[in-house]
């Protein structure tokens, strides 16, 4: 199942059809949108007031979803339920998408929703206080150092963000609020998913040094956890970073290179859950 979820900025969720969903829906995936708090169906000013101190409310969202979707039976108000259980998470721009095949209890996200990119901060919560719900994750220029970055003044939107994130420099509460939720904050040695982080060089509007820094601290968790915990009958943790040129916080405009993002991405997916690629286009086709 590919799950869609929003919750940045006062803005709607994109339920806008795509190429690449109408792949995924031949290949029997499943498309369902998890419409978090923080989305303007309520009046505006509800999303203004989300702002900074309430971006919990869309964590609580997204992991709720998860355990309901986990759960025996759907409640009434889930409207579509995979069978076999497999779920795929994603998030787009400036939010929080994740596109989750589940089996069982292995969930796959994706943070970006393969034609936008990602905010990415309630997936990279859900990753540090639940990993154990996750099984592999894709995400797009994902903003992951929130505090870092917010703390920089110097970084270009550093400043205008701040009526947005709040400004940690200036008010220690702002900074405490901030690092509850930061994933690069909250990073443990544990077991972590997965994780294939797509990024690019020249991005203004999450820095690249912020992705780098999110990647050292998850790997050396990775690291640390595999070399205490007792061995156990699990997959190998891969941290992946594709590290793109060019500035564009969007992706590539060239249409074929786009495609090969977005191929890479689905093919990790795959790849990491032990897919076959070829079977459902082989039983569409025929």
């Amino acid at each position: 199942m590919l799950v869609h979820v929003y919750g940045a900025y006062g803005l709607e969720l994109n339920m806008a059809f795509s190429p690449d969903k109408r792949l995924l829906l031949e290949r029997g995936w499943a498309l369902a949108y998890c419409h978090v708090r923080y989305w303007t169906t309520i009046p505006r000013v509800n999303a203004l007031t989300r702002k900074d101190w309430n971006r919990m409310l869309n964590y609580g969202d997204l992991l709720m979803f998860f355990r309901l979707k986990k759960a025996e039976r759907p409640p009434p108000s889930l409207l579509l339920w995979s069978c076999p259980p497999i779920v795929y998470c994603t998030t787009s721009p400036s939010s929080h998408l994740g596109s989750v095949h589940m089996r069982l209890h292995h969930l796959c996200v994706h943070a970006g929703s393969f034609d936008h990119k990602s905010w990415s901060s309630p997936v990279g919560r859900l990753l540090n206080q639940q990993p154990q719900l996750v099984r592999a994750v894709t995400v797009q220029a994902p903003f992951l150092d929130v505090l870092g970055t917010m703390q920089d003044p110097s970084l270009p939107l550093t400043v205008e963000e701040r009526g947005e994130w709040g400004d940690p420099l200036s008010s220690p509460q702002h900074r405490d609020n901030i690092a509850t939720y930061c994933p690069c904050c909250n990073i443990t040695p544990q077991r972590y998913p997965s994780m294939l982080i797509t990024a690019y060089r020249e991005d203004c509007r999450v820095p690249v040094s912020g992705v780098e820094k999110y990647v050292a601290r998850l790997r050396a968790a990775v690291d640390t956890h595999s070399s205490v915990s007792m061995p156990k009958p699990e997959p190998d943790t891969h941290i992946i970073l594709d590290l793109q040129p060019g500035g564009d916080h969007f992706g590539p405009e060239d249409f074929e290179l786009s495609l090969c993002e977005t191929a890479r991405q689905i093919a990790f997916l795959h790849v990491e859950l032990g897919l076959d690629q070829t079977a459902g286009h082989e039983e569409h086709q025929g």
